[in-house]
């Protein structure tokens, strides 16, 4: 579950149920540390939402053009960390393991106003739907307001 998930149904703040955050064990490091690596090796600049967004297009315009023939996990990890990256470096967001009774997930996170994203479930999510990469822009955009409002 994401921050930028539509619940179906309403649900109060008693109700919601908080993850409990960790710090990266050395797998996750090493997981973001390869994926961070592909999206520089391929020239995208990770403080810069057109250049994230240009690579989420090109991976999944790789993958269809494919047909599906090679692994789409590969190119959304990539395309979900770039994004998470991306977070990383224009925000106080840092990446963490949120773990709740639905299991544990990357995600980036501030401490001082509880913000949380998925950024690779955001990405799977729109992937899955053939969406461009404006989203990734949007959604920049929409964390770097809430920062300058805390």
């Amino acid at each position: 579950m994401g921050l930028f998930d539509w619940k179906k149904k309403a649900v109060s703040a008693d109700e919601y149920e908080q993850p409990v955050f960790s710090e990266l064990p050395p797998e996750h490091q090493e997981f973001l540390s390869t994926y961070v690596q592909i999206a520089e090796g391929s020239g995208v600049d990770l403080a810069d939402p057109d250049s994230v967004a240009g690579f989420y297009r090109t991976a999944l315009k790789t993958w269809q053009a494919s047909g599906g023939q090679t692994d789409a996990e590969l190119y959304r990890n990539a395309a979900g960390v770039a994004f998470g990256e991306l977070l990383v470096r224009t925000s106080p967001l840092r990446w963490v393991v949120a773990e709740d009774s639905q299991g544990r997930e990357l995600a980036v996170h501030s401490d001082r106003t509880n913000f949380l994203v998925y950024p690779l479930d955001a990405v799977e999510k729109r992937w899955d739907r053939g969406e461009d990469g404006e989203f990734i822009k949007a959604l920049t955009g929409k964390v770097i307001d809430h920062f300058k409002v805390y």
